[in-house]
């Protein structure tokens, strides 16, 4: 059961971000905008903040905030940059909270190493392990925020699918293979090791997670670019999920490949999707 859990709250978020931004089309963004904001209220609570970060409690935020973007006549990546804004406030709050309290650290060493062996696996040296553990509670706010931008991703698509079929009208999301991140990311990217090699204690901390954020869009965007070229050579779906799973299989360099094409797709712009290669093509249709 505990191994459902996770899921389980993950759905209940879709629902809520597909739900709220509908609810808020249909009826208004002040009708919705309280009982948005009632679980947000409601996780503030000291017995019921594990609402807040299980991404419970910023869902319907999320969904609020997606349709304002959309009353506002937002495009869909702004929409969803704006509607993460939630999932960075969660970040930025976990960051100053989850810190270094020696206690809990011991705790959840415990809790790991209990489970390790309760399912017969090699338990790590106790140094390895805390090691492992502070490493996974200092990038714990990146994750977080990566978490919300899914749900915020995945629950607009999910509105999307229901507005169409419900006769209301929403920005039709990027497909997969044309999504391309900012160029100006690359700031951040390059700032962020910047602070990484340079500071230490919190700015260290900040950049950290900024860097994990960063790279884990530039994988996307390299997962977009293989997308991008499965479609153009015609792969039939079934073979298109093959190469998925073995991407999955192979994550490790997977994810440095994939982090790699995203990257340097910023510089070549291999499906000419960036504002000079759109206005090009637009002049050329003009004179057509």
């Amino acid at each position: 059961h505990g191994e459902r859990i996770p899921v389980l709250h993950l759905l209940a978020s879709l629902a809520l971000v597909a739900a709220t931004l509908i609810g808020a089309r249909r009826f208004g963004v002040r009708r919705v905008a309280l009982p948005a904001c009632v679980p947000l209220l409601l996780s503030m609570a000291g017995p019921l903040q594990w609402v807040l970060v299980s991404g419970l409690a910023p869902a319907p935020i999320i969904g609020l905030l997606a349709a304002i973007q959309v009353e506002r006549g937002r495009e869909f990546g702004q929409i969803i940059a704006l509607a993460s804004v939630p999932g960075l406030a969660l970040a930025l709050m976990l960051m100053m909270t989850i810190g270094g309290a020696g206690e809990q650290r011991q705790e959840l060493s415990d809790q790991i190493q209990e489970s390790l062996s309760s399912m017969g696996a090699q338990v790590p040296d106790a140094e390895q392990l805390q090691q492992v553990i502070d490493l996974m509670l200092q990038l714990f706010p990146g994750m977080a925020y990566l978490s919300m931008l899914f749900v915020a991703v995945v629950g607009y698509r999910i509105a999307s699918s229901v507005s169409a079929a419900i006769n209301m009208s929403l920005p039709v999301p990027t497909p997969m293979r044309q999504w391309r991140l900012w160029d100006e990311m690359i700031w951040g990217l390059v700032g962020s090791l910047g602070l990484l090699l340079v500071f230490d204690g919190g700015p260290r901390t900040l950049a950290a997670n900024v860097l994990l954020v960063i790279v884990a869009l530039y994988v996307v965007q390299g997962l977009a670019l293989v997308r991008y070229a499965l479609w153009r050579l015609g792969v039939q779906r079934f073979l298109e999920l093959v190469i998925y799973a073995l991407l999955m299989f192979t994550s490790g360099i997977s994810f440095v490949i994939l982090g790699m094409l995203g990257l340097m797709d910023t510089w070549f712009d291999w499906r000419r999707l960036g504002p000079a290669q759109s206005d090009e093509s637009a002049d050329d249709d003009e004179q057509q």
